[in-house]
């Protein structure tokens, strides 16, 4: 496309001339001069004159956007003007991703915005809402909304937690409408902002307590018609996965276990020996599971065709994407259907601009998704216990395959489910979503009556619906016996299933007006808007959710350089009680462009914009349906009532009684005292910018239940808002972008630190100073205080221990708190977590005669995680009743344990076998270091010059290759830092594509 106003200078020389609205220019260079080509957005590029008297050169987009306005919560304002804490991202930092979602490329790229990925793959969504009864269903479960993240990720802003202090996801709106949505492609997203302080989401009312995720997607441009195109084709690894001990290992290993509890070993040396030499696969097997079940690699595509163009009265895009990624488990070619995970997702996403009249402009844009996610047919409800029998189950269990082909197991539950045909020959279940978003914005520029006037309204309609298919089966197992040659059936075997569930059905409506008007009067500018919006929200069997805001915003500056901002909002939501619903929220801010002050402009000239900026906001948290349905009414049914005696007969009938106990009627939302102050630098003609922020955040009146466990109503104590929380914290984002000739580079690099404290929920009054929690980092481990392992059975004979347990040389000493010589809840405290979490993130690169480059370093600091899961941290966990036999499988991890002969290097307790209830107790013998850096994505590409494509009519040919979680540096080893325990593995992934516009 032609570009207006770029510089095109002859190096050396003044000799200065820009572009024409159609990309032409005429300069005078003599043969052999260079031309340099620079411009808003854009990288520099040259050319050296040769014989030829024209010329035709094609720019590329600089990596780091650095626009002159930016999107707001329902609004775009000048940069300049901002006042309120927002970090922004673009395109170009969310397609080096190759990832199923676009959250996979936010960790170390946005100040403030911590995200921490769960599972390396979405979790299954299967329950039904409705329970069956007799003749009819009725509904049994509210507030089921379709969760697209499916687990995968925590996303947290400034340190915010949900009533049972679990990271609180931000409020997702894109295109300024509320949907969480995470699979829009991400090359049709313009820009992704986070929204931090109370002046930024002040609009949002009763909800503006939390931060906002603003996903702005790529509009409609005035041009010729534009097809681009790009293929990509990727392979995943699993990371993470630990290494388990052969069979030979673990029947030694059993014997020690086995005899540090005083019990007789079962493995005897003839056994050591067919284990050893694989002498006798059927009786002595030796499988490792996980290469048994686990791919190495598995694959990932995804295409994207996007057709853009219009003219000065219509203009449309068009854009369409199919993604598939494969799952890591093996599978059998010869079935016909996969057994795999596997998510197969089509995007479209269209935007139609008219300009219907002088005035008036109507933009139309329609967004559907249909997704369809795969699992084992023992991964439905059941996916955990896939994972948990893969890391559960022995290498000596049983082998995988009897001599006859069927498939071998024990009679002994944990055995009877072969894990081979749990994962690849069990059927299989999915998942089906499907999204339809319409949104229609209108536009009218009522100029011509009064200056500055505008009208906007905005309608947007979207439903989506997610089902479940179980097609599972289950396989018998067989016992071979080698003494007479006969197989014995064990465990459930069942034929396949072909049952449906409607998991959730939703409708969403949203409707705003709006009433704007901007303004100069000389060096006064003004701007005022009058805003209104409405959204019902229905979840599957539910009544509708209504929620409204009737804001008025109020912006004042002085010559640009003194800034005042009010907002007052009064909101509200039906699931409260009459008389609660609706409430007045407000903010505002203050700013001083300090670089336009003559001591600055005049004496220091290198800074080019310095503002600083102050900002209040009392804002709210509508998150009563956290607490249930229509919470705030009581409910009966016969179900919840005891019988007792009725009538003259005195025969048991059945009572009445209430569904959701103890009820509250006077639930207010929770509210939020935030303060923001924070200052914008650009220095060295706006080559390096630097932003800081400082905040503190109480939020009060949170829903907690009083005296924590304490009950004297006979029933649980109801909600009610006397909770407090306090967030601080502060963020540093620095960034640089020049070029040396026409060697363009970029290093942007953000900080973040965040203390997050309880500092009132009725805490019970303790015995102990170190058991009160009252005041404590929300982060914090609690659990016992290890003094390392016993070294002589003398020392364990005469160290205080948890009750009922005799201790023995190499068992976890705690420390004894309160000196009563037991360990018990009176020496449980605070044990780790306990400082400010910090995270961070560098994103470097270069672009030079076609070639590009980008690197992203993503990490976390002061973070502590407790990992204690048996089967890897001490082995032969106990899986029958009682934490008793059969025992499950054990990890390398185990090989440095306590023996009297490692005693002074062991680091871990003594082997046992089954559970061992010291030695699994809590403690900070298992808190270690989450501090990691990682190596988050990197790409390298190189576009064709134009020279060679134009020969093809192709206006533009790129190539590349890139990676995600290539390289990990971590304080603890053996696990991810991010993803661990009994889950889907964190993926490793190396893509190459290639892109193609026309």
């Amino acid at each position: 496309m032609p570009i207006k106003g770029i510089k095109v200078v002859v190096v050396k020389t003044n000799d200065t001339v820009s572009t024409d609205t159609k990309g032409f220019f005429s300069i005078n260079a003599k043969q052999g001069a260079t031309l340099s080509f620079k411009g808003p957005g854009y990288n520099v590029a040259q050319y050296k004159v040769g014989q030829k008297d024209s010329v035709g050169i094609q720019l590329s987009e600089q990596f780091l956007k650095q626009p002159q306005s930016i999107d707001v919560l329902y609004n775009n304002v000048k940069a300049e003007d901002n006042l309120a804490a927002i970090s922004t991202i673009y395109t170009n930092q969310l397609t080096t991703t190759p990832a199923s979602l676009y959250t996979f490329a936010l960790p170390g790229q946005l100040a403030g915005l911590y995200v921490r990925q769960r599972t390396g793959f979405p979790n299954p969504q299967a329950a039904t809402p409705t329970n069956a009864a007799f003749l009819f269903n009725y509904v049994g479960k509210h507030n089921i909304n379709a969760e697209d993240n499916n687990g995968q990720f925590d996303v947290q802003v400034r340190g915010a937690v949900n009533p049972f202090n679990a990271p609180q996801a931000p409020i997702t709106i894109i295109d300024g409408v509320q949907r969480e949505i995470s699979s829009i492609d991400p090359e049709t997203i313009e820009s992704v902002s986070v929204l931090k302080d109370g002046l930024s989401t002040i609009l949002l009312g009763i909800n503006s307590s939390n931060s906002v995720l603003l996903i702005t997607t790529k509009k409609a441009q005035q041009g010729r018609t534009l097809l681009s195109f790009s293929a990509q084709y990727g392979i995943q690894q699993s990371l993470g996965l630990p290494t388990p001990i052969s069979a030979y290992q673990y029947a030694y290993l059993a014997n020690e276990a086995l005899q540090n509890d005083n019990k007789s070993p079962i493995y005897t040396t003839a056994d050591f020996e067919a284990y050893r030499n694989h002498s006798d696969p059927i009786g002595h097997p030796d499988v490792n599971w996980f290469n048994t079940l686990i791919r190495k690699n598995a694959p990932m595509r995804n295409y994207k065709l996007n057709i853009t163009g219009g003219n000065n009265i219509a203009r449309y895009s068009i854009s369409l994407n199919y993604f598939n990624q494969g799952g890591m488990w093996k599978t059998d070619p010869s079935l016909s259907y996969n057994t795999n995970n596997n998510l197969s997702r089509y995007t479209l996403n269209s935007d139609i601009n008219i300009s219907a009249a002088k005035n008036l402009d109507i933009d139309l844009q329609l967004f559907g998704r249909v997704q369809t996610i795969t699992y084992p047919g023992q991964g439905g409800t059941t996916f955990p216990m896939l994972l948990e029998r893969l890391y559960g189950t022995p290498s000596n269990a049983y082998p995988i395959y009897n001599l006859n082909g069927s498939f071998a197991g024990r009679n002994i539950d944990y055995f009877s489910n072969n894990l081979l045909a749990m994962s690849q020959y069990s059927g299989y279940t999915n998942t089906q979503n499907h999204d339809i978003l319409t949104n229609v914005d209108l536009k009218y520029d009522m100029g011509s009556t009064l200056k500055g006037l505008s009208l906007r309204g905005k309608g947007n309609f979207a439903i989506n619906s997610q089902n479940f298919i179980d097609r599972s089966l289950q396989n018998a197992v067989y016992q071979y016996s080698q003494v007479d040659g006969s197989y014995t059936a064990f465990g459930n075997p069942r034929t396949q299933s072909n049952s449906f569930n409607n998991v959730s059905n939703s409708r969403y409506a949203y409707a705003q007006a709006a009433v704007a008007y901007d303004n100069s009067f000389g060096k006064n500018n003004i701007n005022a808007m009058l805003f209104y919006d409405y959204r019902s929200v229905v979840l599957t069997y539910d009544l509708p959710r209504l929620l409204q805001n009737r804001a008025l915003q109020l912006s004042y500056n002085y010559d640009n350089k003194y800034y005042i901002t009010g907002t007052v909002n009064n909101s509200g939501d039906d699931r409260y009680a009459p008389g609660h619903r609706f409430g007045w929220y407000y903010a505002g801010g203050l700013g001083w462009q300090m670089g336009r002050e003559s001591f600055i402009k005049d004496n220091l000239p290198w800074i080019n914009s310095w503002k600083w900026r102050a900002s209040y906001g009392n804002t709210g948290n509508g998150n009563v349906d956290w607490t249930g349905y229509f919470a705030y009414r009581s409910t009966y049914d016969s179900g919840s009532g005891n019988a007792y005696p009725q009538g003259t007969g005195y025969v048991n009938g059945g009572g009445y009684g209430e569904v959701n106990g103890v009820i509250n009627p006077n639930v207010n939302p929770e509210r939020a005292h935030k303060i923001n102050f924070g200052t914008d630098i650009s220095l060295f003609d706006n080559k390096l910018a630097i932003t800081a922020d400082y905040y503190n955040n109480k939020y009060y009146g949170l829903l907690r239940s009083r005296g924590a466990s304490n009950q004297l109503l006979g029933s649980n104590y109801p909600v009610e808002n006397l909770g407090i929380n306090r967030m601080t914290g502060g963020e540093l984002t620095v960034t640089h972008q020049s070029h040396v000739g026409d060697f363009n580079y970029f290093v942007t690099g953000n900080a973040s630190i965040v203390s997050a404290k309880a500092e009132y929920f009725d805490e019970l009054k303790q015995v102990y100073p170190w058991m009160v929690r009252t005041g404590k980092p929300i982060t914090a481990i609690y659990g016992y205080t290890a003094l390392g392992l016993f070294q002589t059975q003398q020392e364990a004979a005469s160290s205080p221990t948890t009750a009922g347990y005799t201790p023995q040389a190499g068992d976890i000493k705690y420390k004894d708190l309160n000196g009563d010589g037991v360990i018990d809840q009176y020496d449980i405290s605070a044990i780790g977590g306990l400082k400010p979490l910090v995270y961070y993130g560098l994103n470097f690169g270069f672009n030079y005669k076609g070639f590009n480059m980008s690197v992203l370093l993503q990490g976390v600091g002061n973070n502590q995680i407790n990992y204690s899961q048996i089967d890897v941290t001490q082995g032969f966990n106990g899986k029958g009743g009682l934490g008793g036999p059969p025992y499950g499988q054990a990890y390398t991890s185990i090989l440095n344990r306590w023996t009297p002969e490692t005693a002074a290097t062991a680091t871990s307790p003594r082997l046992t076998a089954g559970f061992n209830q010291n030695n699994s107790a809590a403690s900070s013998y298992y808190v270690h270091s989450g501090n990691y850096i990682r190596l988050k994505n990197a790409e390298v590409g190189y576009t064709l010059p134009r020279s060679i494509t134009s020969k093809f009519n192709v206006s533009n040919l790129r190539f590349f290759v890139n990676g995600e979680n290539l390289v990990t540096l971590s304080g603890y080893k053996g696990i991810d830092p991010e993803v661990f325990g009994q889950v889907y593995p964190i993926q490793r992934v190396f893509n190459a594509g290639v892109s193609v516009k026309l």
